[in-house]
């Protein structure tokens, strides 16, 4: 079994690469599982880069960083991670690592029961550290209600950034994804949903970071209705056909 690790990053290529030398490489490295990690900094400005660049000088052969292509989102950078990725299984997560790396562990336990898994702050058995700014809480909590009254998902935490899936379901969903926006974790769950695949959710222990690149928040959650929006009339291009829905049911899990 190889894992791909996919760091989307916009603008934040210092922390990153501080991240993956002190955190990311040395945790993944002592799991003893064959693994790559995948940095994808589309849209980030020219200094940002060039650090992703030098950086790479000194990074070992299983950290790969995506040609660079000036397309902004965080959900496009996702979505050209899972599609340049080796692995068998696909785990993305934010620059930051607001969310423990230890949710891994928790995730590779029942790593063949499960289609995707998802890490949750809201559940029962999760940690909020450093707990987001009131305004960002409320906002937060009302982008919560309104999703699942349009969607009807039975997890506690949509968009908690770290979450792993099969590959090869991860690669068909990209395919058919349609957000850049912050929006694109509901379609990838909406797609999970509409086809039967099965969810796992994981309590995590997750810190805010104050560095967010989310800088407006109203403007975002707009932004963030606007794309269910177009989730849910895009349905039918997220459901697959009974004979494309059977080559998933019948592959094997990798171990």
């Amino acid at each position: 079994m190889k894992l791909s690790v996919i760091f989307p990053v916009k603008n934040q290529s210092e922390k990153l690469f501080k991240n993956i030398k002190e955190k990311a490489l040395p945790y993944y490295s002592a799991l003893g599982i064959d693994f790559e990690i995948v940095v994808v900094t589309d849209a980030s400005n020219e200094e940002n880069q060039n650090i992703a660049l030098e950086e790479m000088k000194s990074m070992p052969e299983n950290v790969v960083l995506a040609p660079y292509d000036n397309h902004p989102g965080k959900g496009h950078n996702v979505n050209k991670g899972i599609l340049v990725s080796t692995g068998d299984y696909v785990l993305f997560m934010d620059a930051d690592l607001a969310t423990d790396l230890k949710t891994t562990e928790e995730m590779l336990k029942v790593l063949d029961k499960y289609d995707a898994q998802i890490a949750s702050r809201h559940m029962k058995g999760a940690t909020i550290v450093v707990k987001q700014t009131a305004k960002r809480r409320f906002i937060s909590w009302g982008s919560r209600v309104l999703t699942k009254m349009m969607f009807r998902f039975k997890v506690h935490d949509t968009q908690c950034g770290f979450k792993l899936f099969r590959a090869d379901i991860a690669k068909e969903m990209a395919k058919r994804q349609t957000i850049d926006g912050f929006a694109f974790d509901i379609e990838y769950l909406y797609f999970l949903k509409l086809n039967g695949f099965t969810v796992n959710e994981v309590p995590c222990v997750w810190t805010d970071d104050e560095d967010s690149t989310i800088k407006k928040a109203t403007r975002t959650s707009w932004n963030f209705f606007k794309e269910m929006v177009r989730i849910k009339k895009n349905k039918k291009n997220l459901r697959l056909t009974s004979e494309e829905l059977a080559k998933f049911k019948e592959a094997p899990a990798c171990h």
